[in-house]
Parts: C-alpha cells; structure tokens; sequence
C-alpha cells in the first residue's frame, strides 16, 4: 500500500447489516419462511475508510464500537482492511451499530440501532484530535451526533486541514458545519434539503457554491460548477449489479485523490469511476475496487487521468 506523508480521515459511523431475504415481508405478527442471511460489515464512516484505505490511502478511521461479537469482527476486518484504527473506541456493555434490514424483491425494511455509534461525542472529538491532525484531509457524515463532527470540522479549519461533508442521513444541522467544509458532496434529495432549491433548478444552485458542492445523480454522473463553467462527468459504462455503498466509494475514492494531489477534475473523474466499478459487484464493502482496478479501466478505456502512486 502506498503511504503518503499526511493520510486521509474518516469520522463516521461502524455497522453491521444483517440482512434476511424472503419472497414476502412479513405482516404485522406474521411468521415467514427466508431464503437467506448474509452478515456484512457497514456504516458510512467505515465504508468510507475502507474504501479509501483499498484504493492505496493511509486512512484514519474515527468512531466507536462495543464490545459485542458483531463489534469485535467489525474491528478484525478493518484491520484487514489496512485502516488505521488507533482511534476506534471500544465501549465496555455497549453494543455496536446494528442494520436490521429485511428484502423482498425491491422491497425492504430497515430498523437501524445507532448502539455505539451515539457515543462519537465532542469529548471523544477532544481526546482524539491528534488523529485528525495527521490527516490532509477528512470527511464526515450525518450517522453520528452532529455536535461531534461540528467540532471535528472546526479542528480541520483550525489546523489547515481539508473537511469533506457528506450530508447523510440528512438532518438539521448548523451551519457552520457547511461553512467549514472544503467540499460538500451530496445527491439531489440532499442538495435540495440543505439549499432549497426549486426542482427546476438544480444544477443553478452549483454555481452559488464553486468548486465545493459536488452533485451526484447515479447514472447521469456527477456535477460542478468550477467558477466559469458547469462541469458534467458522465457515469461509465457498466453492467450494474449492486449500488449498495457506491457514494461511500465515491467519497473515500475522492478524499484520496486530493490527498494525492489531483485536481478537482481529476479527483471527481477518479471517484466517479471508482463509484462506477463499485457497482458491478456485490457488497457494500466487499465490493469496492482497488487502486489496480480503477488504473486497468483507465488504461483500457484511454482516460485521460494521471494516477501517479507509485
């Protein structure tokens, strides 16, 4: 794995989904007979991290887990991962975050326990800052309490390191929080939640924040207004399989790419591809590619994208 004078932060929250398919849900009261059970590990904030950490990063990964079986394979996988996790805090008598999701064809539902996960406070902020200190750049989303990550943000200003916001799960919060970040990534449901745009004008809104608020929209690919112009990057071309985790992949790949020093053209066509790749297999995590893989699309498909990391 490469290794670069600063690494890449996460702040974020560690899950793991238990997921039962069936050919029905259930009904209130009712028994159902599943066809199977999968156990894997999420959360956006580890996500993030392993993505970045796959894709050649030094990645800090900041959050808390409990002491429960579910929490202790959380942390085993990822160190295998090769994330950084001198700043994962394991709770005593708490139990990690769980996702309780049942699927039926399109169809599922989800009841989703925070567990330790709530315990990500501004005195584990405080007591962790030098974790964020070796960090170029660091990004956060909404799985954890937001006074934590307004802190943790206010440190990256402090210290001239870049925030990185993934506004998800979208909730109120204070806007400083935007004001501190370097870049704020978002899909339309987001954009349209923090900014209150009318539907009829999107991507107008770019043109208000340059160069820091990214949209992403699947498979019509990721917009940004530079300060002159509109720029479109075009979804690539794949055979899509699991969408699970492809904006994790997007953020980790493009926190990366401007600790590696890309451009913002480049970091969003890096992470657009890596997003892409994602898709065309199965699995959260299990399905995020690997530097080598983003570098042979590339080369195969004769992108101009300089990936200098070796």
């Amino acid at each position: 794995m490469a290794t670069y004078n600063k690494r890449v932060g996460v702040i974020g929250s560690i899950n793991t989904d238990v997921v039962c398919n069936t050919d029905v849900l259930p009904k209130i009261g009712e028994t159902v007979i599943g066809k199977d059970f999968l156990i894997s590990f999420g959360g956006k904030g580890a996500n993030e991290a392993v993505a970045a950490s796959r894709l050649g990063a030094s990645t800090n990964l900041l959050g808390c887990v409990g002491d429960d079986m579910f929490s202790k394979n959380a942390i085993a996988h990822l160190q295998e991962e090769g994330v950084h996790i001198t700043a994962v805090k394991q709770v005593k008598n708490t139990m990690g975050g769980i996702a309780n999701i049942v699927v039926s064809n399109k169809n599922n539902q989800i009841i989703v326990i925070p567990g330790a996960n709530e315990l990500v406070d501004t005195s584990y902020i405080k007591k962790y800052t030098a974790r964020i200190k070796e960090c170029s750049i660091v990004g956060g989303q909404f799985e954890i309490p937001i006074d934590a990550l307004l802190l943790a943000s206010q440190i990256c200003v402090d210290n001239n390191i870049k925030f990185v916001l993934n506004p998800s799960p979208i909730k109120d919060y204070p806007k400083q929080l935007f004001d501190n970040a370097s870049y704020v990534i978002v899909n339309e449901i987001e954009l349209k939640t923090i900014t209150g745009y009318d539907d009829t004008t999107p991507l107008k809104v770019l043109e208000l924040y340059p160069s820091k608020l990214i949209l992403t929209k699947g498979s019509d690919g990721v917009y940004y207004h530079d300060g002159t112009q509109l720029v479109h990057i075009p979804a690539i071309k794949v055979n899509v399989i699991d969408t699970t985790g492809a904006g994790d992949t997007f953020m980790g790949a493009f926190m990366m790419a401007i600790n590696n020093n890309m451009s913002l053209k480049d970091a969003v066509l890096f992470a657009n591809i890596s997003a892409g790749l994602k898709t065309t297999k199965l699995g959260a995590q299990t399905g995020m590619p690997k530097l080598n893989d983003v570098k042979k699309y590339v080369k195969a498909n004769k992108i101009n994208l300089n990936i200098n990391m070796d």
